[in-house]
């Protein structure tokens, strides 16, 4: 039987985890490995997926057929340094470092004359405050390389600046910190396919956030988006021209985009399907493509042609939540809720009555999901309202008692 390591055990690895299972000998590395995972598994290696030279010799060692991550960035760079160095099929360390770093996805855009939002990348907080002063106005910061939006926030004058670099240079790997106009603008998401070079947009859809400061994390993305057809054209247009343009050969890609007027700028795109179960589920939902078996048969060769894509199935979409800091006092409409034919993948089991929830809401990862599907958009929004209804979670606060976050 066929090797295959994947790097990564987050929540949204365990499907590629699953499918693997089924036709392969899979290893798993990452830092820590749930109890889901162990039924799947033949071999471990508890390490930092950042690790690329020892996971490189763990695979050399058990003599893999391919190496995989799927929804998670960080894991991006490794893989493709893996599959590069044992000259197994992957898109070349090159072009994992390009998706993975903001600062080179700028200059790459600059090269293929993409238009962009006004941005510097700074290596202190001296810098920061030059470009802030030359720019004026509202300014996001984001750390170069990190993930799940940790250390991304709003920054509206120097004082706010000052205030806030620290938190956003720790979450970059070398300290370096893009320094961007702000936009308020209609955000959207667009899911991409690569084969051999050769690229097919697979999805829009809208990105709806959470009214939290300096969360930023999207409470729902829907697909297909509500926007007009050539508004829809412009934004699949843009994606392909900066996926060819960044030379991607193979697998599933998602990207960012936000409106400033009436034009649209990339925030950022990645070389691995989107997190939250988008690729797993919501392509899937949408398309009809296993986005698993395309993954596993590109990372082991077995991939011979363009898979196919179907028309927009359905309009579907994640619904996300927050739990307050405190501790669940009480819970009801768990089952409920997973027994609904239209909700599909979901993280309720996470909630159990007495978990305690140490996380605040800054950054997108101690989000809880489910996935909800339906015929139309208009059903969809209220089928998300009828989850809402009966998803019932009292948390005890140092305020008080409160519910579930979703807005």
């Amino acid at each position: 039987m066929k090797k295959i390591l994947i790097v990564g055990a987050g929540d949204f690895q365990l499907p590629l985890v699953q499918k693997a299972a089924e036709s392969y000998e899979v290893l798993l590395a990452a830092p820590v490995i749930g109890e889901a995972f162990r039924p799947y598994i033949t071999k471990e290696l508890l390490i930092d997926v950042r690790a690329k030279e020892e996971i490189l010799a763990f695979a050399r060692a058990e003599q893999i057929d391919g190496v995989i991550t799927d929804q998670t960035d960080i894991a991006v760079r490794t893989v493709a340094y893996v599959a590069q160095e044992m000259g197994l099929p992957g898109i070349g360390y090159e072009t994992g470092c390009l998706f993975t770093d903001k600062a080179l996805m700028r200059q790459k855009l600059a090269q293929l004359g993409i238009p962009q939002l006004p941005n510097r990348t700074v290596f202190s907080l001296a810098e920061a405050e030059d470009y802030y002063a030359q720019l004026g106005g509202a300014v996001i910061i984001k750390p170069l390389d990190t993930q799940g939006s940790r250390g991304v926030q709003a920054v509206r004058s120097a004082a706010e600046l000052r205030e806030k670099y620290a938190e956003a240079a720790r979450w970059s790997s070398n300290g370096g910190v893009i320094v961007e106009r702000l936009a308020t603008g209609r955000e959207f998401v667009v899911e991409g396919l690569s084969f051999n070079y050769q690229f097919e947009n697979l999805t829009c859809g809208d990105t709806l956030y959470f009214d939290i400061p300096d969360a930023y994390a999207a409470k729902s993305r829907i697909m297909p988006s509500t926007a007009d057809e050539a508004l829809t054209q412009r934004m699949l247009d843009l994606n392909r021209s900066i996926i060819t343009g960044f030379g991607l050969k193979q697998g599933i890609t998602h990207s960012e985009y936000i409106m400033d007027g009436d034009e649209i700028y990339l925030m950022e795109t990645a070389a691995r399907g989107g997190g939250v179960f988008i690729s797993s589920d919501l392509i899937s939902l949408s398309t009809g493509l296993c986005t698993e078996e395309f993954l596993l048969n590109i990372a082991t060769g077995q991939q011979t042609e363009m898979p196919e894509i179907k028309p927009q199935q359905c309009y579907c979409g994640y619904m996300a939540f927050y739990l307050p800091v405190g501790r669940v006092t009480a819970l009801s409409g768990v089952e409920e809720v997973q027994a609904l034919p239209y909700v599909h993948r979901n993280q309720l089991d996470k909630l159990r009555l007495g978990m305690e929830n140490r996380e605040g809401h800054t950054d997108k990862t101690s989000r809880l999901a489910l996935i909800v599907s339906a015929p139309t958009r208009e059903e969809l929004n209220r089928r998300m309202r009828h989850i809402q209804s009966l998803l019932q979670v009292e948390v005890t606060t140092g305020d008080g008692v409160q519910g579930l976050i979703w807005e």
